[in-house]
């Protein structure tokens, strides 16, 4: 009886080994096929297919989301990269410098609130200048804090214009302009039964 217990058991445990073995197998291979999936999304994404004309435009704008000035690069507009990023330095500095005075005088506001001061002295171009109390340090910081979160809507704002720009421009550039698109008024002899007519026809070429 033992050793039918022990067999058993054995059994039982060479199963299971082998049920946690395959549940391993299909985690790992779900998990590979789960990332070669979304490599070949991002493939299909930021590949141009120069043959589907509507593909072009949301690469390009997506393109672009990613990172300032991509898109206009693959529409081959070079000249506009450069006004994207100067516009991009002039609001990050602009976040910078605000941010930079809000802590300068929030330090200031600090000393008042949490010190328990009753005024301070705030070196400006080298000179200390006050005094100052609590009530005319708290408007500045709370202007510098607001210009600081408007300079970040800002720059998110143009993030998000320089893709619109390169997606209509990719839009445009896929629009036929050629001369072929043209509408012409010619003069025109029909003959019928009653004998030959002049007219005047309209064409429109495309």
């Amino acid at each position: 009886m033992i050793r039918i217990l022990i067999v058993l058991s054995f059994i039982s445990s060479t199963t299971l080994a082998q049920k946690l073995d395959t549940t391993k197998v299909l985690s790992t291979t779900k998990a590979v096929v789960d990332s070669t999936k979304k490599l070949s999304f991002l493939k299909s994404v930021l590949k141009t297919d120069s043959s589907n004309k509507r593909s072009i435009p949301r690469t390009v704008l997506l393109r672009s989301l990613v990172l300032p000035g991509w898109g206009q690069a693959t529409n081959k507009q070079y000249w506009v990269i450069p006004i994207v990023y100067a516009a991009a330095a002039g609001g990050v500095y602009t976040i910078w410098w605000n941010n930079d005075k809000y802590k300068f005088y929030k330090s200031y506001l600090s000393q008042l609130v949490v010190d328990k001061k009753t005024e301070v002295f705030i070196p400006v171009n080298g000179e200390l200048r006050g005094p100052f109390v609590q009530t005319q340090i708290e408007p500045a910081v709370k202007a510098y804090r607001r210009q600081r979160d408007l300079s970040w809507i800002g720059l998110a704002v143009g993030w998000t214009l320089q893709a619109i720009q390169a997606n209509v421009s990719a839009h445009l550039k896929g629009f036929d302009m050629t001369e072929d698109i043209s509408l012409k008024l010619e003069p025109a002899l029909e003959s019928s039964s009653f004998g030959a007519s002049a007219g005047v026809k309209l064409r429109l070429n495309f």
